[in-house]
């Protein structure tokens, strides 16, 4: 088997295609537009065996330090990986995406979809500092939610918050960003052309779900 996969070998944030390929302020603008991302970690047991997890999540870059801050429950798989190497850090991959259409062929080799994606690997570390996991949570809040400003519209953030969550901070050592926005993609002449209905672009992801008011608790 060839080793140009071998991380060790090769860096895993070279993207194979080229013409894929964005730069940093590329990938910065993204990150400040995508607010859900996913964050892969490994549970590493006694006897060796590696035990990898995605957990999806709302997420916040900073620039200022070149991490990626999230937040999740107080314990859990994510709690439970990180924990185990939190001197150190524990290695870590981050993905987000921006998905566009679902790009129809008659070759069924080149369906495709358009989408715009960054990946970040780096090493992420429970914030057990109070102030760093209120500044990091704080960003996080606010980029979230840009309105409401943390201590004006909205309260404090309290040590009591502060106890009934982790909060992280994933260093990223580094990056890469890829995008396939074409607004077709191959068709094959060995083949009837697809008539003008099959070939419209397709929403990838339909549309949000807007909670029915009647059932929403005030």
């Amino acid at each position: 088997m060839s080793d140009f996969y071998d991380p060790w070998k090769r860096d895993p944030s070279i993207s194979r295609r080229p013409q894929n390929r964005r730069d940093d302020a590329w990938i910065r603008d993204l990150l400040a537009r995508v607010g859900i991302g996913r964050v892969a970690t490994v549970w590493q047991s006694e006897d060796g065996q590696p035990f990898p997890f995605i957990t999806t999540l709302a997420f916040a870059y900073r620039p200022e330090t070149h991490d990626i801050v999230y937040h999740t429950n107080i314990t859990g798989r994510l709690w439970a990986n990180v924990g185990q190497s939190q001197r150190l850090g524990h290695p870590a991959t981050f993905e987000a995406t921006e998905i566009g259409c679902l790009l129809p062929s008659n070759n069924p080799l080149e369906l495709s979809v358009q989408y715009r994606s960054a990946v970040a690997f780096g090493s992420a570390r429970l914030l057990t500092d109070r102030e760093e996991a209120r500044a990091a949570l704080t960003v996080l809040s606010e980029r979230l939610f840009p309105d409401l400003r943390i201590g004006q519209q909205t309260r404090p953030i309290l040590d009591a918050d502060l106890a009934r969550t982790s909060v992280y901070s994933l260093a990223v050592e580094r990056w890469s960003g890829k995008e396939n926005w074409q607004p077709m993609t191959d068709q094959t002449e060995d083949w009837p052309a697809l008539t003008p209905e099959l070939a419209r672009l397709r929403p990838a992801i339909p549309g949000p779900a807007v909670p029915d008011p009647a059932r929403v608790r005030p």
